[in-house]
């Protein structure tokens, strides 16, 4: 018997069950949360344990499910039954949670459910291909052929690759991608497809599990925002962020590039105070070994820096891109505005807004090599629970499979000098968004870093950065 068999098998006695009970049993919903959490999520038909319907209906429905949002009502009504199905007739798998459990779950985040599905930010790569397709008038609902399907989806590719870089940007999908089996296993084979022009040996897309299976991962669920929201607003860079909204106002002139121009950035420059993010940054990039009055000195010296373009002061650039990134400044014109109604005013709001300022932080912080460490600090002491001190965080980022320096020039000190570099830049870019604290000379992580692991994950596997195992991002 195939595992299609056993999920239609299951099914059919669930109806059953369910029209000798004379209780509400929608196939088609229960279906397709079926085939959500197994190709996804890897979770087989009769296993439910707790949290696992919040991500259902928060993450993985609004990201993979169908374009129109379901009937929440009737979605909850029909797992009730589902589980009540599971459970009287032996059929639940250990591990998971009561009915009565599992059915305040689903009351509680089926509240929120009907606006996760709305929002864009949700949406995985294919559902947000498909949703732009609706709005430009392509739609997928009469499709006639396989032919007919590849036309409709190329003609939505070619008027996507002709928005620009920063609309593309701004439509991209969040995190609602990340733990999906299926999308990293293309991404997988994408990125092997890539460097050597074959898929990797062996590849296959993830099979359905059976019911007797046991999942290989446990799901990666981001902070509940009831929790998350207080922490974003009181992060240092968020902060930092809307300092910078409040600056700009209703109105600061820009260039040709949609950056400030020269003389305004400056002023920004000084209104913020970025020279005190710069010189915690400078003392690791260009002088390694100066004092904090060293650097205070050369800098009260040389008065501001000219620069080419507002795009090159990293202390600037660092917030302006991921404000935009956010939808938080816009450009009419010649002039950036702060749009006020941008700002959340939800914890969930506020979340979704931290993880795509975190998102153009990683972006531009990729292009300095110092995004390439971050995953490997945030999966050991955020999402390891592993406080570690510099040193060794210097050394296990040294023997980091994703470390090129190390992999690419050995036991070579110019190669280790500049690992280490890499990850003392890395924790200067990130260290005031709020991902760590530091107790007794170690990093612990926070729930903050915990979030932007998933993040950063789910930007790499959206193609919105590069894999930091693929090579060294070249500066």
């Amino acid at each position: 018997m195939t595992d299609l068999d056993e999920y239609e098998l299951l099914l059919r006695h669930a109806r059953k069950w369910a029209e000798a009970h004379r209780r509400v049993l929608d196939g088609e919903l229960i279906e397709e949360a079926i085939r959500l959490r197994s190709v996804h999520d890897g979770w087989a038909a009769n296993r439910w344990p707790s949290d696992s319907v919040t991500h259902l209906f928060l993450v993985r429905w609004p990201a993979h499910g169908p374009l129109d949002p379901p009937d929440v009502p009737a979605l909850q009504t029909s797992l009730e039954t589902f589980w009540r199905f599971l459970r009287n007739t032996g059929r639940m798998a250990g591990g998971s949670a009561e009915p009565a459990a599992l059915v305040r779950e689903a009351k509680a985040a089926g509240r929120k459910m009907p606006d996760a599905c709305a929002d864009l930010a949700n949406f995985g790569p294919t559902k947000q291909m498909l949703a732009f397709g609706r709005e430009i008038g392509i739609s997928m609902d009469d499709l006639q052929n396989q032919d007919d399907l590849n036309d409709r989806f190329q003609q939505i590719q070619e008027a996507w690759n002709a928005l620009p870089w920063d609309e593309r940007r701004r439509r991209s999908p969040g995190t609602g991608n990340t733990g999906s089996r299926m999308a990293n296993s293309l991404t997988q084979a994408a990125n092997h497809m890539q460097q050597y022009g074959e898929l990797p040996l062996g590849w296959s897309l993830p099979e359905v599990p059976r019911l007797d299976q046991e999942p290989d991962d446990e799901p990666v669920y981001p902070t509940d925002p009831a929790i998350s929201a207080p922490l974003y607003r009181a992060s240092h860079f968020v902060k930092r962020v809307l300092a910078l909204c409040e600056w700009v106002g209703d109105g600061r002139e820009v260039t040709a590039t949609q950056v400030l121009r020269p003389a305004v950035a400056e002023q920004a420059y000084a209104d913020l105070d970025l020279w005190d993010w710069e010189r915690a940054w400078a003392k690791v990039k260009d002088q390694a070994y100066a004092s904090k009055q060293e650097l205070d000195e050369q800098r009260a010296a040389r008065g501001f820096p000219h620069w080419r373009t507002a795009a090159d002061c990293l202390p600037l650039d660092r917030l302006w891109l991921p404000a935009q990134n956010a939808g938080l400044i816009t450009i009419t014109g010649k002039k950036a505005v702060f749009d006020r109604k941008a700002m959340p005013d939800t914890d969930m709001g506020w979340a979704q807004m931290a993880h795509a300022l975190f998102a153009g932080l990683a972006y531009r912080a990729q292009h300095l090599r110092s995004f390439d460490p971050l995953l490997s600090i945030l999966m050991d002491i955020a999402m390891g629970g592993t406080p570690r001190s510099v040193v060794e965080l210097k050394e296990l980022w040294w023997s980091s499979p994703a470390n090129g320096l190390s992999r690419r020039f050995g036991g070579e000190a110019l190669a280790r000098m500049l690992s280490d570099e890499q990850l003392e830049g890395c924790l200067v870019m990130f260290e005031d968004t709020g991902a760590w604290t530091t107790r007794r000379g170690k990093l612990v992580g926070t729930d903050i870093g915990w979030d932007l692991a998933i993040t950063a994950m789910a930007a790499i596997e959206n193609g919105l950065l590069a894999d930091p195992g693929y090579g060294v991002v070249e500066s």
